[in-house]
């Protein structure tokens, strides 16, 4: 089954993971995000959703963490703030570097924060901070000449009819209130290097080299992600279920004075075995890390821990959804990531013995004529574990837990990495 180290290399991962009654991911009406396949509507949980809560596992594993954020400007703040800048400063500090680093679009909203959201390594911020505090000076006198500057042009501008302002439009929040061409950026271009910021805005670590960045008229910042996750979508057609229900005031109840609700409402829920997919390009991530295969290794291990271990917490409170799955299948390939998700374009029937055995088949059976007309040459090695005691051939060895799922796949990466 294994073949010489090529120069790509996918770690594939398939869950078969059965949901009770919850709500795991919502729309924006509040019901259970759903998508139409194969001709009937599945449950569905967002990709987006998945790998946020898996990054973070993986973060919180691993020790290295990276912020999204429109909170740079106030974190930087902060930072400063604790070395004996006063806030007010300090913040425009924060605000400076943001405007330095001179991209197109990028800039500072009502909210003092940056009008974009901003992904990078936690301690970016102190790197900032600390170039910040190398210049102090002249980012202090800045202020100044900013505030002096400012307040004569406020009184050139009340001698004139200002023009009326029109009101914003709905989706214009994005718009920077402070940006190219504004007086703080005019200032900070004066103070501060943009190679100096430019170089801490696209800095990256493990977390940033496994699920990539984006950043705007900004390619230097732009990290292609190694992980790729799909939508989970039920294996059988799902339906969305409405959970009426009250709350019992319990002074009222204790006085004896009114009987009824307190309160009352309903919710949707919807319950369903799912299958869910994602891979991991660990060609890429080594190139990401600057060929630190040693940190790519324990990133591997981490995001295959995660993605099966990882709990999604919507409304968990009312409906503790707490299940792990009945099947995980790891397969690590040179030739290409595979999906099996085709296993289920025909969905599962219902039957009084639920759905997780016929998905179960219908995913083995799947693999197996993947093997078929794909060859197994590219297949380096795949094994299977979960709650199920069956044995799939079509999905490599059967190992008995996570951790032996984990070791093997490691070791097949170390070996083909070397």
């Amino acid at each position: 089954m294994t073949t010489p180290a090529s120069g790509n290399l996918y770690l594939d991962i398939h869950l078969i993971q059965s949901y009770p009654y919850s709500n795991l991911n919502r729309d924006r009406q509040g019901a259970p995000k759903s998508a139409k396949y194969g001709g009937v509507m599945r449950a569905r949980q967002s990709s987006q959703n998945g790998k946020r809560h898996t990054r973070l596992a993986v973060e919180n594993a691993t020790g290295i963490r990276a912020l999204r954020t429109r909170g740079v400007p106030k974190a930087v703040a902060r930072r400063l703030a604790g070395r004996g800048w006063d806030k007010e400063t300090a913040l425009i500090a924060g605000q400076m570097l943001i405007l330095a680093a001179g991209v197109k679009g990028l800039g500072i909203a009502d909210s003092q924060g940056t009008n974009a959201l901003l992904f990078l390594p936690e301690s970016a911020l102190d790197e900032l901070a600390e170039l910040a505090d190398a210049h102090r000076g002249e980012i202090t006198q800045a202020v100044y000449d900013i505030q002096t500057e400012a307040e004569k042009a406020a009184k050139k501008t009340t001698r004139k009819t200002a023009p009326a302002q029109e009101e914003p439009e709905d989706g214009d929040e994005d718009e920077p209130v402070l940006g190219e061409g504004s007086l703080l950026a005019k200032y900070a271009a004066k103070v501060l290097t943009k190679a100096d910021v430019l170089a801490i805005l696209q800095s990256r670590n493990a977390s940033v080299a496994a699920f990539g960045r984006m950043l705007a008229n900004e390619a230097g910042s732009t990290v292609d992600g190694a992980v790729q996750m799909a939508h989970g979508l039920s294996t059988h057609a799902a339906t969305t279920q409405l959970d009426y229900f009250t709350a019992v005031d319990d002074i009222l109840q204790d006085e004896g004075t009114e009987t009824g609700a307190g309160h009352m409402g309903d919710n949707r829920y919807t319950s369903a075995t799912f299958y869910r997919y994602a891979c991991l390009n660990v060609t890429e991530l080594i190139a990401n890390l600057d060929g630190d295969t040693e940190t790519a290794q324990s990133v591997t291990a981490e995001f295959l821990r995660a993605f099966v271990t990882t709990v999604l917490p919507a409304k968990s409170s009312g409906t503790a959804p707490f299940t792990v799955p009945h099947l995980v299948y790891a397969a690590v390939r040179s030739d290409r990531p595979v999906s099996l998700v085709g296993a289920y374009e025909t969905p599962v029937p219902d039957t009084s013995d639920g759905y997780i055995p016929a998905s179960l088949t219908k995913l083995a059976e799947h693999a197996a004529a993947h093997h078929r007309f794909l060859g197994t040459e590219g297949l380096i090695t795949h094994a299977h574990s979960g709650l199920t005691d069956q044995t799939f051939s079509a999905l490599g060895d059967r190992l008995d837990g996570l951790d032996e799922l984990v070791a093997r796949v490691v070791t097949t990466v170390a070996q083909e990495k070397a």
